[in-house]
């Protein structure tokens, strides 16, 4: 019987790392790669010898493919056609959404997730730079990012021990026999999210929360429904959950901050990131001594940064400095901003601000004017915009006094020149900013969506 894995949207980092595990795990026959958009990732993926398929339509998904997609995509034509056949109970199982899938992982494994509305990619990057030293039965890990100090992968798969991890994954897709010794006995790091609450489908055995601020309004009524979730998600934890902060959910560890002189990174919250990989390690490997432990602490120093986490892509020719981040929160943009104010107080800092869904946005009008207003200049790039109708946010959101805006374009037109700023729409016009920059200024680039490709 022919049949094929199926990814949709995997241009997406997490559904990217699922590829590349897969293709490693020698199913690169089977496997099928689906995105509407050439981006970073779809490149990365056809440099592999992955099968990338870009736009709709250009595979017909057949009744024993198994499909794994984001959520992003549930209405794309690939997902209904999957679901519109007629299964037995048994060939249910051949459809899966990212966290079903991960899930499934998960139950072999044991699984260590980091959570958080921030830090969650740097804190499970720094987590499993440091855990391929530390623990020993390290044997898979996801993170929604490129690393550079993990060869530039966002996931990792142990090369000794491929051939029993072909036999979970085997057994997920066919039934085959497993092997029953490997349950539970290795680990598994995952980045783990909060939105619609699907960190609940993984099989989690210990936990760490950076922070809990309110996000994905989209579906969360308020900050009591946001946190009440990551109250779910440390309930169903079997062994233990760690914070740096106090999150008032009782069976939360708290921790203390331990200060990091990091080599390479700079901004301060970091230490919070830091100090959550230094408890796990100590909790997962208890033998560890004092020696071992102050080895530990240099191995977190050393890490070294996060694609698209105040990634410094280069010095132009004028001698300006050029950074992208992929934080879209005001309150994240304020932490770039205090750290770039720190290290560099007689630069000038130039922010190009791609907002990241209309809610957002509205929702963070005013933190976002007192955030970038601290910027020497600012300007405000093409909105990225999903799963969203502009006439519901505009409705929900009229105290702003903005119900004359009939676009989306329109919306950041108005919000660039309230607050003094310059709308582009043009990658053009991205250029331009950036070949025009001199010695004294840096420049910024926050998009959580396709600017960064396009500068690159």
């Amino acid at each position: 019987m022919n049949w094929n894995i199926v990814l949709v949207w995997a241009g997406w980092s997490g559904m990217s790392a699922v590829a590349g595990i897969l293709f490693e795990l020698w199913y690169e026959k089977e496997l099928i790669c689906l995105d509407w958009n050439q981006s970073e990732l779809t490149d990365k993926l056809g440099k592999k010898g992955i099968k990338v398929l870009i736009w709709e339509n250009k595979y017909k998904v057949w009744l024993f493919d198994h499909v794994i997609y984001s959520e992003a995509c549930v209405n794309s034509p690939e997902v209904i056609a999957a679901k519109s056949y007629e299964r037995t109970p048994k060939q249910s199982r051949f459809i899966w959404n990212y966290f079903q899938f991960l899930w499934e992982i998960s139950k072999y494994f044991t699984t260590i997730g980091i959570a958080g509305t921030n830090g969650k990619s740097s804190t499970t990057s720094m987590l499993i730079y440091t855990a391929k030293k530390y623990l020993k039965n390290l044997w898979l890990w996801i993170v929604w990012a490129l690393v550079p100090d993990l060869d530039w992968n966002n996931y990792y798969l142990n090369q000794n021990k491929k051939d029993e991890i072909k036999n979970i994954f085997d057994h997920i897709f066919t039934w085959k026999w497993l092997d029953y010794n490997l349950i539970k006995k290795n680990y598994f790091i995952i980045e783990s999210c909060e939105y619609k609450r699907h960190f609940l489908m993984l099989d989690t055995d210990y936990g760490a929360i950076t922070n809990i601020e309110l996000d994905h309004t989209d579906y969360y009524k308020d900050l009591n429904d946001y946190s009440s979730a990551f109250a779910e998600w440390t309930n169903k934890i079997k062994h233990s959950v760690i914070s740096t902060e106090n999150l008032n959910i009782p069976w939360i560890k708290q921790i203390w901050t331990t200060h990091f002189n990091f080599k390479k990174i700079f901004w301060e919250h970091n230490d919070k990131n830091g100090s959550i990989v230094f408890e796990l390690i100590k909790k997962l490997n208890p033998n560890i001594g004092d020696k071992e432990l102050k080895e530990l602490k240099e191995s977190i120093e050393n890490f070294g940064w996060l694609r698209r986490r105040m990634e410094y892509l280069r010095t132009t020719e004028k001698w300006a400095m050029l950074f992208s981040d992929y934080w879209h929160m005001a309150s994240s943009i304020k932490l770039c901003h205090q750290a770039l104010r720190q290290h560099f107080p007689d630069r000038k800092l130039t922010a190009i601000f791609q907002p990241h869904q209309v809610n957002r946005v509205l929702r963070e009008w005013n933190e976002f004017w007192e955030v970038l207003k601290n910027f020497d200049h600012i300007y405000i790039f093409n909105i990225y915009a999903a799963r969203e109708n502009l006439d519901e946010q505009l409705e929900n959101f009229k105290h702003l006094n903005i119900q004359n805006a009939n676009s989306v374009t329109e919306l950041w037109n108005i919000f660039a020149k309230n607050c003094n700023w310059k709308y582009i729409t043009e990658i053009s016009d991205v250029q331009k900013i950036i070949n025009n920059a001199w010695k004294n200024d840096i420049i910024t680039i926050f998009t959580a969506w396709d600017l960064d490709y396009l500068i690159r």
